[in-house]
């Protein structure tokens, strides 16, 4: 997305910072996004949206009390995480009926038809480990065969 907006002549932050580092990958997309790039804001709120209808459509299947993003996305939660609340509270019910209020919802979607009713809540956060969840979990696997 990021080389499409600067093929576009949109983004001159984006092209700034891909001609002047060799290996210009996300985490600089992401940096530039934190400092407030509109070109680079805009490729996470992609990224948040397509994110919340995923696990919109999860927590409308399964309705389980804690949904975990891990992986190397989960490192720019802070970039793409509002969009994706913004798209929990639009397409799912369960969610909009058990997330705690929010102050940018504007009462539209699935979050202006109900109201919070009952203690359980639905989680989503960020996994804590992030891109090494993986390695710390493979290297619980021989201990937990010898309980």
């Amino acid at each position: 997305m990021a080389r499409e907006a600067i093929a576009s002549r949109r983004a001159p932050g984006l092209a700034s910072a891909a001609s002047s580092n060799p290996e210009f990958n996300a985490k600089a997309v992401f940096n530039l996004a934190i400092q407030g790039d509109e070109a680079a804001k805009k490729i996470f709120g992609r990224v948040g949206r397509a994110l919340g209808i995923c696990v919109a459509n999860l927590v409308n299947a399964f309705n389980l009390p804690m949904y975990v993003v891990g992986g190397g996305v989960a490192s720019a939660w802070e970039a793409f995480s509002p969009c994706l609340f913004e798209e929990l509270r639009q397409r799912s019910l369960i969610y909009a009926a058990t997330a705690p209020r929010s102050p940018i919802s504007d009462g539209q979607g699935a979050s202006g038809q109900v109201e919070f009713g009952g203690p359980t809540r639905t989680i989503i956060t960020r996994a804590l480990l992030g891109s090494d969840a993986g390695l710390y979990g493979a290297a619980q696997l021989p201990m937990a065969g010898s309980q």
